[in-house]
């Protein structure tokens, strides 16, 4: 309900399952009428239990549900799934899924009163010639099963929600789905403040009763519901928004027309026992974490987010980086078989897709201030540059009110940030490019290392665009947990102290620089045997975090909340023409 306006139930399909693993076996093999060995929840990652732990092949399940009356539209949502997917309703086969991590939704057509049977084959394995967007080689464990849940909607309307004028809480709305595109509507504000609104070619513009800004210190949300005046009967669709721009200008990024500085880490949506499936609770603790370090923002690696934990960032005061999934493509070290996926159109076509569609459901995130792709693509290749520019052009023509850009780890011969709002780079000075030696050469390298250095890097990149904004997007160095040395040997947290402070004072002392994130939020596992980087990586973990699995913080947390909560960067102290 939204005031005394009824809206459309969705149906959840969360909890147990029938299943069945087939060890090895691709999904297009799967039979629909399986013979169920076991049970599982959903959500959860197959490959996290203790049964299949670690396994490749498909997972088979099977869910009923019942409607209480017909429906002549439904749609089955899938909250992020890994990492292909085949669907059947009734033994009617619906559709697949090819967008690992992404909400995706699968028309299933009329549906009778009565009980359906949903089934789903989730295939986890790495197979090239179908799944296109995942590589073994990628830096980060790629997991099977349903991340955040499944229901059945019985709408697929929305609106979606453009700042038009902060200063007057002036705002356009889109009606998306929607029968026609010309019609009359009443509005719903806040469950309170109701207007009549004339919509043309699916869009109005009107101003927000009462309205109030967002922002970090001030994450103020509203809500508006829609009802064709046409039929008042019909159930009402409601989204949640808020109001707030986001620009990057004058070599900074401002919100609201203020001058910001983002302070914040990396973060994969990863849980010990759990995988990918991260319960609500752990994704609060995060966002705790980080407000209580200081901090104000998240790059969501490497792939689209969790619409719920989007959802708590809108809450609490979070910015967010989101990004399609990619790592690495198109560079010389990642290129398997000789295959380089920005050349593959397969490829091109499912990171065109997947960008649009994550554009679309992070549509009214006031949280979600920027939109990417591609991290660490080669970005010296023709190749490269082509598809930068054509997903530019697509997140651009959904006029969502973001920054546009992907994280860069190539300086010197780099061609792809012509039409990028903000440069970002990663770079791992001293570190993954080379041994860090005493106090003073450490130094020296995390500020001024060719092709590296942080001081560097900035140089370069601010003198082949003087204007741009410059952000670091990755930095950082593993530390594990509970190892403890004056000396400060490599691996130890008291190395990983030095490291960051060092990291802070060159970009807190460099004016061009507009944004830290730390790699990263906390310890993740990697692929075991497969990734480029595990052989680095003991029992294949990224021990970069500032916390380490459980969320414990290791010692360089004390550090970074001194610098986010205390320090002035020069950013903001002397803004730029």
């Amino acid at each position: 309900m939204v005031g005394a306006w009824l809206l459309a139930a969705a149906i959840s399909l969360n909890g147990s399952w029938e299943f069945r693993f087939e060890e090895g076996k691709p999904c297009a093999e799967a039979d629909p009428a399986f013979e169920a060995t076991d049970v599982i929840q959903v959500p959860g990652c197959f490959d996290a239990m203790p049964k299949w732990f670690m396994k490749r092949g498909t997972g088979l399940y099977r869910r009923r549900f019942t409607l209480e009356r017909p429906t002549q539209n439904a749609w089955l949502t899938i909250d992020g799934m890994g990492l292909y997917g085949r669907f059947w309703v009734d033994g009617r086969e619906i559709g697949t899924n090819d967008l690992p991590w992404s909400r995706v939704k699968l028309p299933m057509g009329a549906l009778s009163a009565g009980e359906h049977t949903v089934v789903a084959a989730i295939d986890n394995r790495f197979d090239w010639n179908y799944q296109k967007l995942v590589r073994t080689y990628y830096d980060f464990h790629c997991w099977g099963g349903f991340f955040h849940g499944v229901s059945v909607e019985l709408d697929n309307r929305t609106l979606h929600v453009r700042t038009r004028d902060y200063r007057t809480g002036e705002i356009e709305l889109e009606a998306v789905g929607f029968a026609s595109d010309a019609f009359e509507a009443e509005l719903l504000f806040d469950g309170q403040h109701t207007m009549s609104a004339e919509f043309r070619e699916a869009k109005t513009v009107v101003r927000v009763p009462n309205f109030k800004l967002w922002s970090p210190d001030h994450p103020n949300l509203h809500t508006v519901a829609i009802r064709p005046t046409r039929d008042q009967t019909a159930p009402a669709c409601s989204v949640r928004f808020g109001i707030r721009t986001i620009e990057a200008r004058n070599r900074g990024i401002y919100l609201n027309g203020e001058r910001i500085f983002l302070k914040g880490v990396n973060r994969h949506e990863q849980q010990l026992q759990l995988g990918a499936s991260t319960p609500e609770g752990f994704m609060l603790a995060d966002i705790q974490n980080l407000k209580a370090m200081g901090g104000n923002f998240i790059r969501g690696a490497h792939y689209p987010q969790s619409q719920r934990f989007l959802e708590l960032c809108d809450e609490c005061g979070v910015m967010v980086w989101e990004e399609s999934l990619g790592w690495g493509n198109g560079q010389r070290y990642t290129m398997q078989n000789g295959i380089n996926e920005l050349e593959d159109l397969k490829f091109i076509e499912l990171q065109l897709r997947q960008t649009k569609l994550m554009v679309r459901n992070s549509f009214n995130h006031p949280s979600v201030i920027i939109f990417a792709f591609l991290n660490e693509q080669n970005s010296a290749l023709p190749s490269a540059k082509a598809l930068t520019d054509r997903l530019i052009a697509t997140i651009r023509e959904e006029d969502s009110g973001r920054l546009i850009t992907f994280a860069c780890n190539i300086t010197e011969k780099d061609i792809c940030h012509e039409n990028t709002d903000i440069i970002a780079f990663n770079t791992y000075p001293g570190t993954i490019n080379g041994y860090p030696g005493e106090a003073a050469e450490l130094r020296e390298k995390i500020f001024n290392m060719k092709g590296y250095g942080i001081n560097w890097v900035t140089a370069h990149f601010r003198q082949k665009y003087p204007d741009k904004t410059i952000m670091i997007s990755e930095i950082g160095v593993a530390g594990d947990y509970g190892s403890f040395d004056p000396s400060a040997p490599i691996r130890s947290e008291d190395f990983q102290v030095e490291h960051n402070r060092l990291v802070a004072e060159a970009v807190y002392g460099n004016a061009d620089i507009a944004g830290l994130c730390y790699w990263q939020f906390f310890d993740t596992r990697t692929s075991g045997r497969d990734c480029l980087g595990s052989g680095k990586k003991p029992n294949a973990m990224s021990r970069a975090g500032l916390f380490n699995w459980y969320r414990q913080p290791k010692r360089t947390v004390g550090m970074i909340s001194e610098w986010f909560r205390n320090a002035v960067p020069e950013n903001l102290k002397t803004p730029s023409k």
